[in-house]
């Protein structure tokens, strides 16, 4: 979670939301993984991830951002 870095483990598969269990934090993951409740400054970075010859998931580059809570990273 961008607030302080627990793990979002919470997802709702209907509304595409994940949630963070420590301070419920709310991300839309349909609409860029952006805040939709709770303390959380800022979107869940994003890793761009396809599908390789082998039909596994693999990353196609690294995360434009820092990994972790806003506060930390971030100004």
């Amino acid at each position: 979670c961008t607030h302080v870095g627990c793990p979002i483990s919470l997802y709702e598969q209907q509304t595409h939301h994940v949630l963070c269990p420590c301070h419920q934090s709310t991300f839309d993951l349909s609409d860029g993984a952006r805040v939709i409740f709770g303390p959380a400054g800022h979107a869940l970075p994003q890793l761009r991830i396809g599908v390789n010859d082998e039909g596994y998931l693999e990353a196609l580059g690294d995360f434009e951002e820092p990994v972790g809570p806003a506060f930390w990273e971030r100004g």
